[in-house]
């Protein structure tokens, strides 16, 4: 589920589903949630990277494991709460975590990059929020957009579901210029180890006085669980 690579102190981790473009189910997210603690608490460890095996990023949540939990209310209650776990799991890592983006990241994989310290994107990926043409309700991917974006911006992305483009999303402050594709990696490594300057409990201070200046991201995913309850 998560391919670990080590190169000096840097700490690749890599979604590796790429069978099914890397959608994230139950068991992706725990082993990715288990090895961002991990390269936190590892003493060796100063930085990490989060790529993806495979030419897209992350597809978003596993569609198939969704529906199969749609008739049971407390598994589809314990699916969003890891759902909302991932998504805090970069931010609550006591390292630097840059997202390293190729090809297409949708919806939950989107957010996910979005929640790293900073995401690179290779030239031609591009970010993407479907689900309102699913006729999904994108709860989680609100307050994740908020957090970068005015609401103006983020209403119009998520209710129309379109692809953002590397370019664009450079535009808006999301990520530097897109870099080429062979790069992407290189790149996405000396950026994390450019910013492991601080010692560990200094820098989640950091993250943690940095993430104040927006809605923190459990209360807006709070707001999200109302709205979705309202809709059930």
């Amino acid at each position: 589920m998560i391919r670990v690579e080590t190169r000096g102190t840097l700490r690749l981790l890599f979604l590796a589903r790429a069978e099914k473009r890397n959608a994230i189910d139950a068991a992706l997210a725990r082993a990715l949630i288990a090895a961002l603690e991990a390269a936190g608490d590892d003493p060796a460890i100063a930085a990490v990277v989060l790529g993806a095996e495979g030419p897209g990023f992350c597809a978003g949540a596993d569609l198939a494991e969704m529906r199969a939990l749609a008739a049971d209310p407390s598994a589809r209650a314990a699916r969003a709460a890891l759902s909302e776990a991932i998504l805090l799991a970069p931010g609550r890592t006591a390292k630097p975590v840059v997202a390293a983006v190729q090809g297409a990241a949708l919806g939950a994989g989107a957010a996910l990059a979005l929640c790293c310290d900073q995401m690179l994107l290779a030239e031609g990926a591009s970010l993407a929020f479907p689900e309102a043409r699913h006729g999904m309700l994108p709860a989680l991917m609100a307050p994740v957009l908020l957090r970068h974006l005015a609401p103006r911006q983020v209403f119009s992305l998520l209710a129309s579901g379109r692809a953002l483009p590397a370019t664009e999303a450079a535009s808006l402050g999301l990520c530097p210029a897109p870099v080429p594709a062979e790069a992407l990696l290189d790149r996405a490594a000396a950026l994390a180890e450019s910013l492991a300057t601080l010692p560990p409990p200094a820098l989640l201070a950091l993250k943690q006085l940095c993430a104040a200046g927006a809605r923190p991201l459990p209360e807006g995913f709070a707001a999200a669980r109302t709205a979705r309850e309202r809709l059930a």
